[in-house]
């Protein structure tokens, strides 16, 4: 019988659960794979109105908790709230190993183990890959911290984690990203949403909860002569409304296979989410930063910028320049492909040691 690995994942948002499905694609050769949100349904409630209506309030609690003192502080209390659904969770599933994508489900998690007198060994996977809030870096008694970034490992190591627990392996993404998608693959995709192939495609991704505001940058750049759009409108039917029919346009509900859809574009375009930029590397596409969740993903963009992934193009005047450039020249896009291709191929090298640190957790006597 496979080893269970229980990965406590977060709704907020889709980044959190991208990030443990790739885990589990990751892993799910060698471990049966239970993923969840023990969350009680006012956190996610929270998350959509904060995201929606009130993005101020948002960065506002994320910087007031991103100290030491009132992250523990934080968790402090949230760990004797979630209690019950956390211990529910992990008595149902009765696991080999723990992960968590999510930061409030750290201290969360290793409170419970305790308090039910069940050890069982805890991993984090940091979902911050540029500046860690200090929710990551709170909880010591981690058996493993998986840095997915130069800099979250630089971070967690000033921290106080030790080599023992902290592995540099990268940032993970969903097997259907890496997969090779060719160029007959592409002028199939374009045709069945009646697109040209011969013309610059923008794949413009916004926020499973509406925070990129994205139906203003369609606005904004649909008219660009020779540049037509793959909108990835999800669940929002508003925007599969207002959008279906026009020409040099064409909308894309939900799928689960959305990898496809992404590498027949030229370049991908929309907030400055982790996942969605580490998915455009591992298709090789450079990415557009058009918004971001203040606070949270700031950070994001100086990664963008340091190593040459792309364009930060917050105003719409700097992104109908960006994308009418690129129309006129294509070197404008293939000089960004150097550092994506980069950075593409050191993730790869690093993701191999995945598997070799969770086995180690498992069996402390395996080296690593």
């Amino acid at each position: 019988m496979k080893p269970k690995i229980l990965i406590f994942t977060s709704k907020t948002g889709g980044g959190h659960i991208s990030l443990a499905e790739a885990l589990r694609d990751e892993l799910k050769e060698q471990y049966t794979i239970e993923m969840l949100d023990p969350q009680p349904g006012i956190v996610h409630w929270h998350y959509r109105l904060v995201s929606r209506r009130a993005l101020w309030l948002w960065a506002w609690e994320f910087q007031r908790v991103d100290t030491p003192a009132r992250s523990r502080a934080a968790h402090w209390l949230a760990s004797r709230l979630m209690y019950p659904y956390v211990a529910r969770a992990l008595l149902e599933q009765a696991p080999d190993l723990v992960l968590t994508t999510y930061p409030f489900l750290t201290s969360e998690v290793t409170y419970a183990i305790k308090r039910l007198g069940r050890r069982r060994p805890f991993g984090m996977l940091l979902a911050d890959p540029n500046s860690v809030h200090h929710a990551w870096l709170t909880e010591t008694q981690a058996s493993l911290v998986l840095a997915t970034s130069r800099e979250n490992y630089a971070q967690a190591a000033a921290a106080g984690f030790t080599s023992a627990q902290l592995k540099l392996v990268g940032w993970p993404v969903r097997a259907q990203f890496s997969k090779g998608y060719d160029g007959d693959m592409r002028r199939q995709i374009l045709a069945g949403l009646q697109l040209n192939p011969e013309s610059l495609t923008v794949f413009l991704q916004g926020g499973g909860e509406g925070a990129a505001r994205f139906a203003q940058t369609v606005d904004n750049i649909h008219h660009i002569e020779d540049c037509q759009l793959i909108l990835a409108a999800g669940t929002n039917q508003e925007l599969i409304r207002r959008f279906s029919g026009l020409p040099r346009l064409g909308v894309l509900p939900f799928t689960k296979e959305i990898a496809p859809y992404m590498a027949a574009a030229d370049v991908v375009m929309g907030k400055a989410g982790p996942n969605v930029l580490f998915e455009s590397i591992a298709l090789g596409r450079p990415f557009i930063a058009t918004a971001y969740i203040p606070g949270q993903e700031q950070g994001n963009l100086d990664f963008i910028r340091r190593y040459h992934l792309g364009w930060v193009a917050l105003d719409s005047a700097s992104q109908r320049e960006l994308i009418g450039q690129m129309t006129k020249d294509r070197f404008v896009i293939t000089d960004k492909l150097q550092g994506v291709k980069a950075y593409r191929a050191w993730n790869q090298q690093v993701l191999q040691g995945i598997r070799p640190a969770i086995a180690a957790m498992l069996n402390p006597q395996q080296p690593d």
